[in-house]
């Protein structure tokens, strides 16, 4: 295979650009690079769907990939971004389930796909189990945090939340500004907060109405920082939980007692 068979400039081995693959033992290397396949996916072709068996890795070479969940009337939540030189469900080399969500192409995507019969060879290495088990403690984390978000929080503290996740990904901001990349389509962004678009297009007005954030195309730029933590209802180290009998943004979805929430826009 092209994009594998060759080293790249410096002696490294082209599959060392994975996370989960850096500073393996050449001869590991080799014998990825040999059994893997190279498959290509366009704009929202699917590699697997959810309950699909997990009888193959996948590692995002080019592109991106969605994780997505369906709910009964179609519509799409979007639960997770896979870039470039990560790997789509790395739990597939702890244990034998199946898949708990339906993984999209966005854009172009180039994937390599590893097969579970090569699977005893690479988790033979304690490195790749020890990432293994660091991705999945890290989906918990992330799956806990959309968890308090969906049920806890109104929309004006989620968008802001999962905005600022994005700044943290993109880079530590310079002062009391600071710029994001926007998905392309803001279908998209609804999706990942878990809101309709028109709802999702009300609160960005409100924002930019106040003066709070300016938009240029697919850049959304925040023009106070700290105000914006505020909408979030966080501070500098962290959530702060919204105190009994509060209003606004930071107050929880549902009452003290409730169990589920009773409004989650």
């Amino acid at each position: 295979m092209t994009m594998i068979g060759t080293r790249a400039s410096g002696g490294k081995h082209p599959l060392e650009r994975f996370a989960l693959l850096r500073g393996l033992a050449p001869s590991l290397l080799e014998f990825v690079a040999a059994n893997s396949v190279e498959c290509r996916f366009g704009e929202g072709e699917t590699l697997f769907f959810k309950n699909d068996p997990g009888d193959f890795l996948a590692l995002v070479a080019d592109g991106w990939i969605y994780e997505i969940l369906y709910g009964p009337d179609g519509q799409e939540l979007i639960v997770g971004t896979i870039a470039p030189g990560e790997a789509v469900d790395e739990a597939v080399l702890l244990d034998r389930h199946r898949r708990s969500f339906t993984a999209i192409a966005y854009a172009d995507t180039v994937v390599l796909k590893l097969a579970r019969r090569h699977f005893p060879a690479l988790v033979s290495e304690p490195a790749v189990l020890e990432r293994a088990y660091a991705a999945l403690c890290g989906n918990l984390r992330r799956a806990i945090d959309n968890l308090e978000n969906m049920c806890l929080h109104r929309l004006e503290a989620r968008l802001a939340r999962y905005l600022l996740t994005q700044l943290q990904v993109q880079g530590a901001p310079r002062g009391n500004t600071a710029e994001i990349a926007l998905p392309p389509t803001q279908s998209i962004l609804a999706a990942m907060v878990n809101v309709s678009r028109s709802k999702l297009n009300e609160q960005l007005q409100r924002w930019h109405r106040s003066g709070l954030v300016s938009r240029h195309r697919h850049v959304l730029r925040i023009n106070d920082l700290d105000a914006f933590r505020g909408r979030a209802c966080l501070q500098s180290g962290g959530t702060v939980p919204a105190p009994a009998g509060a209003t606004g943004p930071c107050a929880a979805a549902g009452g003290m007692n409730s169990r589920v929430p009773a409004v989650l826009s």
